[in-house]
């Protein structure tokens, strides 16, 4: 049976956008290649679509998890694709060779299983611990790794790696200290190097070295907690949601569950049909609002599981069917993290599969 489906909300993905930002990244890192990094679903904006798009305009790809390098070999076949968590079996050794994935080696106990591999020789990244403490190797186990890297028959190349902790404070001088110590562990290896990701790339050139890998400002913004400039990075994702009904209220008339929020005044609300079960947040402060019709809507009452409700008392022509914007230009993915109380990646990735993405190319 087909269904009329233009009533539901969609997540629209701009591609035009996102070749703009590719642009703008080759412009601040020329001499770099560049790394797309495009796990957990290319932070929420649908993989195949991003993947698709950047396959003639990036010289390789990060993801998560070998799992989500195997979905990614079914949309492209030749580029390189960098597994940040490496392998977590040995068994997973020759899924990586046989589909040609590059595995980040973070640990000791990943080159031993090396050692009774007998697979196809794999290209590897070897992980520094520059200051983070999360993944990644000390100086000696670091050296350590390299030699026995260096002398397997079972490794063909070697790029080494690192990864910034507070990239984005530009008044934090740990990520001056962090490309220092990646630079003395790298010292005479003579090998490709890779640290920077989107806040380096935009603000610590002396990252940069061989390949760079952005990831949030690929989908449009920038990661900068000082921010004075965003490059002209544009947002990819706008996310939209109808008007499915339309509600008059009186003057001490209570909202939604829980009736949190009253009238003070005759009121037109308006219910879009999406909610936290979409990705959206369940609780926003006062100030968060939408956008109909080019004009802001506040949020009010509580957000439900597949609905909300807005204040559209100002907005004379807000009709059934009519489109929200609940984030793209305004407002911003940084906006509603602000209101939510987190960062963009979250806001991103938390957005639910049953909203459709589709494309457009304004461009």
């Amino acid at each position: 049976m087909d269904i009329n489906t233009s009533w539901k909300n969609r997540a629209l993905i701009d591609v035009s956008a996102l070749r703009d930002n590719i642009k703008t990244i080759r412009s601040l890192a020329s001499k770099s290649g560049l790394i797309a990094v495009v796990k957990a679903n290319a932070y929420g904006h649908d993989m195949q679509v991003v993947v698709r798009e950047l396959s003639s305009q990036v010289d390789g790809f990060a993801v998560a998890s070998i799992e989500e390098g195997l979905s990614l070999r079914e949309i492209d076949s030749k580029l390189p694709v960098m597994i940040l968590s490496g392998f977590c079996d040995p068994s997973q050794l020759t899924s990586c060779a046989s589909h040609q994935l590059d595995p980040v080696i973070h640990s000791l106990h990943q080159v031993d299983w090396i050692k009774d591999y007998t697979g196809r020789p794999l290209d590897v990244w070897l992980k520094f611990n520059s200051g983070m403490n999360r993944l990644g190797m000390g100086h000696d186990d670091f050296i350590q790794a390299y030699r026995k890297l260096e002398a397997s028959p079972h490794i063909a190349d070697i790029r080494l790696m690192s990864h910034f902790a507070i990239a984005e404070d530009l008044k934090d001088e740990f990520t001056r200290k962090q490309i220092s110590e990646f630079n003395h562990a790298a010292m005479g290896l003579e090998r490709e190097k890779s640290l920077a990701n989107s806040a380096g790339i935009m603000c610590w050139p002396d990252s940069h070295f061989e390949w760079v890998r952005p990831g949030l400002m690929l989908y449009g913004i920038s990661p900068l907690e000082d921010e004075t400039t965003n490059y002209g990075l544009k947002p990819v994702m706008e996310l939209q949601a109808k008007i499915i009904s339309l509600q008059s209220l009186e003057q001490g008339d209570a909202l939604g569950y829980g009736r949190t929020y009253t009238a003070t005044r005759p009121m037109r609300i308006a219910n879009l049909g999406i909610g936290y079960g979409d990705g959206y947040f369940r609780i926003v402060p006062d100030s968060a609002y939408v956008m109909i019709s080019n004009q802001k809507a506040p949020i009010v009452g509580r957000i439900s599981m597949d609905s909300m409700t807005v204040d559209v008392g100002n907005i004379e022509n807000a009709r059934i069917g009519e489109s929200a914007v609940l984030w793209g230009v305004s407002p911003t993915v940084d906006q509603v993290a602000d209101w939510a109380g987190t960062n963009a990646y979250e806001v991103m990735c938390k957005l639910s599969t049953r909203v459709p993405r589709e494309i457009r190319d304004s461009g």
